[in-house]
């Protein structure tokens, strides 16, 4: 089976529309209220990049100079003089007129790639998925003791889930160009398909990157399907998948969750062994 998947390009696309969204905001900060991102389940110490606007005409980002206890790196201290950061008391700062809010934006996501590493907007923390990466509220009623329900196409059966998963997660999840669902799973990446006929929602994800030898991959993974009840792994080029899919005709939300329950335990507990096992990586660093 094919997804005919680009991980990489979903990646850009998924920063480039960030970064258009991540402007149209800060061009309409006034200095009432800053906007800071943080990583994912950020705590007091953790890196931020924070925006505030001075005098309605300029607004400015800075990085602190350190993150929990640790002063950057030099390595991380020239990336921000390279993006045009300069060194202001315990910050490192760019200013620009508020006109360049898209240009501060695209420099921003450079620094948040570049210097943090943060892979995917959906590792920023989850005041920035409400502030930014919502691309539309929710309709709360499709949350009404919806307990089966009969997509009659594509467009019900995509807000149906748009409204479990922003129940189960506690946010609007975004969608990259392709109309898949993303959601963070530890090192790995969760994306939900709907096929255009709506019949079944299909998860998948990119568990491994880069395999060494496939026949040996697909011996392994013949054992791993073995033993897995209903996710599935399959080897495509050089990426291995695990798929599961729920059948959406009807819907019952609380198969999805179900399912993404278990795409999560599987798919974030067995793409370091099997990256280890065939010479591969995971999509990104497994947290100490």
């Amino acid at each position: 089976m094919s997804l005919d998947f680009d991980f990489d390009r979903s990646l850009d696309a998924a920063w480039e529309r960030f970064s258009a969204r991540l402007g149209e905001v800060v061009s309409m900060m006034d200095e009432s209220e800053p906007l800071t991102l943080v990583p994912y389940d950020a705590d007091d110490d953790r890196w931020y990049v924070r925006f505030v606007c001075r005098d309605r005409l300029l607004v400015t980002a800075l990085v602190p100079g350190s993150w929990a206890g640790e002063p950057l790196t030099s390595v991380q201290e020239k990336a921000l003089a390279d993006l045009g950061f300069v060194v202001v008391g315990a910050y490192h700062e760019k200013t620009v007129e508020q006109q360049g809010a898209q240009d501060l934006a695209a420099t921003t996501v450079a620094v948040l790639r570049t210097v943090f590493s943060v892979e995917h907007p959906v590792f920023l923390g989850s005041d920035v998925l409400t502030d930014i990466l919502q691309e539309g509220p929710v309709d709360p009623s499709l949350h009404q003791d919806l307990t089966v329900f009969m997509p009659t196409d594509v467009v019900q059966l995509a807000a149906a889930v748009a409204a479990e998963l922003t129940d189960h997660l506690g946010f609007v999840p975004m969608t990259d160009e392709d109309g898949d669902f993303a959601v963070r799973v530890g090192s790995t990446m969760l994306f939900i398909r709907l096929p255009t006929d709506a019949r079944e929602v299909r998860l998948f994800s990119v568990i491994v990157h880069d395999v060494v030898g496939r026949s040996r991959a697909a011996e392994v993974l013949n054992d791993v399907n073995a033993h897995s009840r209903w996710v599935r792994f399959y080897l495509s080029r050089d990426k291995i998948y695990a798929t599961l899919s729920v059948a959406a005709r009807p819907f019952v939300p609380a198969h999805l969750r179900l399912a993404l329950d278990e795409m999560t335990k599987v798919a974030d507990g067995v793409d370091d062994l099997l990256a280890a096992s065939l010479q591969g990586r995971t999509t990104f660093e497994s947290p100490a």
